[in-house]
């Protein structure tokens, strides 16, 4: 019985719950943790909300047209050739250049349970289907919170290249393991249509909306603890720059609260390329939403996990060009 106990799965489970009962704790007895909930939901329903929303209702709908299916075919050859993925993930893949996350993620996870792309090809597309708006990165980030269309419009040329440059590199993943053959999608019924894309669209947005909100009452924990400024310092190592510094730690968690607090020691030659870095990984709040789409679908998460973190590496390299030859 003793031996039993003690087996590798018992104790990560042993801990997950010490760690969850010690997180409960300290919720209870920090007097923020009420508004940091607040502070969380409203983000999702002032900002989150009106923005995705739309776009998964729309690309729902799109995804169940005839014309979908022969746009699929059209570009499948090329898909194949450059990425081992077929022309559905293609389409996918300009969903999530145009709407942002988590829509690429959904949309892959989407193409899986309909039987449209393979094992090996679902991971793949996942990492290629991973990217940022241009409305969120040239508007948001450039015009509001670095104030500069230039920043913005190179950040997102960054962000562009770099998406193509990892899902080509994952193009090897398992690449003996050939994309499915394009298939014509099949729409739903006139008369479902709007009522399927409504409602898948409403519980996909309440469940990015629980995730963002848990993951501020997550940061605010760390915060209390002490963690974020000790991650801050550790990042401070590698630059003096105090806004880059605790602009990754709080990056890594939640992307644009990082840019926020990036933006606040105005632009020098390492801020483009930090801040494509924290584009390119998403953040852990917007990972997990992406991997609750994927793991729905039984798609492998820790290669997608992977491909974020390269995604980072990948952004912050490319985004040195641009940042030494027109901001530095």
């Amino acid at each position: 019985m003793t031996k039993s106990f003690f087996k590798t799965e018992n104790l990560k489970e042993l801990a997950a719950f010490i760690l969850l009962i010690a997180a409960a704790f300290i919720i209870a007895l920090s007097g923020d943790s009420q508004s940091v909930v607040k502070d969380g939901i409203m983000l999702w329903a002032a900002v989150v909300l009106p923005a995705l929303f739309p776009y998964l209702v729309i690309t729902r709908i799109a995804s169940s047209l005839k014309i979908t299916g022969k746009i699929s075919g059209a570009i499948s050859p090329f898909c194949e050739k450059v990425f081992n993925v077929n022309g559905n993930c293609g389409y996918a893949l300009f969903l999530s250049l145009t709407s942002g996350y988590p829509v690429g993620a959904k949309c892959v996870s989407d193409l899986k349970a309909n039987g449209f792309i393979g094992d090996a090809e679902s991971v793949r597309a996942a990492a290629l289907c991973s990217s940022s708006s241009p409305v969120f990165i040239i508007g948001s980030v450039g015009n509001l919170t670095f104030n500069s269309p230039l920043f913005g419009l190179l950040l997102f040329i960054t962000h562009l290249l770099s998406v193509l440059t990892v899902g080509f590199i994952f193009s090897f993943y398992k690449r003996r393991e050939r994309p499915e053959k394009t298939k014509k999608t099949a729409p739903v019924g006139a008369d479902n249509i709007l009522y399927e894309s409504v409602y898948s669209a409403v519980i996909s947005v309440l469940v990015v909306g629980g995730i963002i909100t848990v993951f501020y009452l997550f940061t605010e924990i760390l915060k209390n603890l002490g963690a974020m400024q000790l991650l801050s310092g550790f990042f401070g190592l590698f630059t003096e720059n105090e806004a880059v510094s605790t602009g990754i730690a709080n990056g890594l968690f939640e992307c644009t609260k990082g840019l926020k607090i990036l933006a606040g020691g105005g632009i020098s030659l390492y801020t483009l390329p930090v801040a494509a870095g924290l584009c390119g990984f998403g953040g852990l709040s917007v990972i997990m939403q992406s991997v609750a789409y994927l793991k729905k679908a039984k798609i492998k998460a820790a290669p997608f996990v992977l491909s974020k973190a390269l995604a980072a590496v990948v952004n912050f390299c490319i985004g040195l060009i641009p940042s030494v030859l027109f901001l530095a």
